[in-house]
């Protein structure tokens, strides 16, 4: 079902109700207004009769009902009784094949005053006339045949008019919806229209100012996040390549030298070592690529488990003492108080990653091959500082320097591929934190990395 269907029978309902609420009132209060019209009528007549026979010597009994039977005020089906205070009948008229009068009604008409009852389509009022010499009690009943009548075309008329509006209700209710439901439909429209190669498009935001409005720029916002990724995917496969075709073009070059001409013991062994290095370039460059594709897709806040970072920092100067006997690495923890002062949720291996790339590069661009990791805590988030005495990083590199594949004209002349800061960037802000970068030229480079100790 449709939103515009929906609305219209939001709308026809809500309207039977209000219609139907004010129709059955109107039709209660005519009903009430009907009995009560009546029973003054009857009450009239009654009283007119009584007055003529027991006030007026000059009228009998008979000639009263000479008189009232030939009324033109007459009720149809009009009957009507009078009894003294023995509860003796002194007048009846038009009562053939009623029932007589019950005694005990004439008593609680003297103890409580007017009653009124209902027989089928028979209304009746007994009422006390109290005269100076006797009290009698007067019954009168009738047929309100024109009365019911206009009260059964009444509800007709409401009937009617109830399943009019009703229907108009749904009809207009279902119009103004389509109304405003149009530029919602037209922005349907635009987003299907949309491909992978559009992505630049943008939808038109109406008048910038209702919730349609605001939903358009919501998705254009969307669309340049998804243009955002897409083109950075497009620039990861495009630099990934790249770097990957480098290292196995020099493989290929070396192994095409090495098999022109028959070469001796030494010079193959030469070519078998650089070779290896090659293949252990690309091995490290293979490896950082599924690290930062693990970052971006598979590791969770679902998933983290504590981790104490004292360890993951001593595991990851192992690893880098072990990639190259030259590096040294400083390692300062301070003195916690316990194993949950520097420990924090989240993967080990990545943070463990984080730790070796900064370790890394902290060695590898320091001309002593040489950088200190602090741990300490600040508030609520464990620090992680590593500072080498480099030759720093100027200030228009510092703002792409985690790009993934950025690297500084500085550092050309070292082996890299550029993806080991873009990867602590993005473990850092999986993990809730923020990097910071502290450097100068000629005062060496700073990482700070806070990471929140609870999420």
């Amino acid at each position: 079902m449709t939103i515009r269907t929906r609305l219209g029978l939001q709308f026809m309902l809500l309207a039977s109700l209000v219609l139907g609420g004010a129709f059955l009132a109107v039709y209660l209060l005519s009903a009430d207004y009907r009995s009560e019209e009546f029973n003054g009528r009857l009450r009239n007549r009654g009283t007119n009769a009584a007055m003529l026979l027991i006030q007026v010597d000059e009228v009998s009994e008979a000639l009263l009902k000479r008189i009232e039977r030939d009324n033109p005020v007459r009720l149809p089906e009009e009957a009507i009784r009078i009894f003294d205070h023995h509860n003796t009948l002194i007048f009846h008229l038009g009562d053939e094949g009623l029932p007589p009068t019950p005694n005990a009604l004439l008593d609680q008409v003297r103890l409580e005053g007017t009653q009124e009852r209902r027989a089928g389509q028979r209304e009746e009022i007994a009422f006390p006339f109290n005269d100076r010499f006797d009290r009698f009690v007067v019954v009168v009943s009738g047929n309100d045949i024109f009365g019911r009548s206009k009260l059964k075309n009444l509800s007709r008329v409401l009937v009617f008019t109830f399943l009019v509006g009703v229907l108009l209700t749904f009809v207009v209710g279902r119009l103004y919806a389509r109304r405003a439901l149009d530029p919602l439909q037209r922005l349907v429209s635009e987003l299907r229209s949309i491909g992978p190669a559009d992505l630049a498009r943008r939808v038109p935001p109406g008048n910038g100012r209702d919730e349609i409005a605001q939903l358009a720029t919501s998705f254009n916002e969307l669309l340049g996040r998804l243009q955002e990724a897409f083109a950075a995917q497009r620039n990861f496969i495009a630099n990934a390549s790249h770097e990957m075709r480098t290292p196995l073009t020099t493989i290929s070059g070396q192994l095409d030298v090495l098999l022109l001409k028959p070469r001796t013991s030494e010079e193959y062994a030469t070519s078998l070592r650089s070779v290896l290095e090659d293949m252990r370039s690309l091995n490290t460059l293979a490896d950082r690529l599924l690290l930062l594709a693990q970052a971006e897709t598979q590791a969770t806040a679902a998933s983290f488990k504590p981790v104490r970072l004292d360890e993951v920092l001593w595991a990851a100067r192992s690893e880098v003492l072990k990639a190259d006997p030259r590096y040294r690495v400083s390692v300062d923890i301070g003195e916690p108080e316990d194993g949950s002062d520097v420990e924090v949720p989240g993967n080990e291996a990545l943070l463990r990653s984080l730790v070796t790339n900064l370790m890394e590069n902290g060695c590898k661009y320091a001309p002593d091959h040489q950088c200190a990791a602090r741990l300490g805590r600040v508030g609520d988030h464990v620090r992680i500082e590593v500072t080498n005495a480099g030759e720093g990083i100027s200030a228009a590199d510092q703002e792409r320097i985690f790009e993934p594949f950025f690297r500084t004209r500085a550092a050309g002349a070292v082996r890299g591929h550029g993806i080991g800061l873009s990867l602590v960037r993005r473990i850092t802000l999986l993990h809730g934190g923020t990097i910071h970068l502290r450097s100068s030229p000629g005062a060496g480079v700073t990482f700070t990395v806070l990471l929140p100790m609870r999420r």
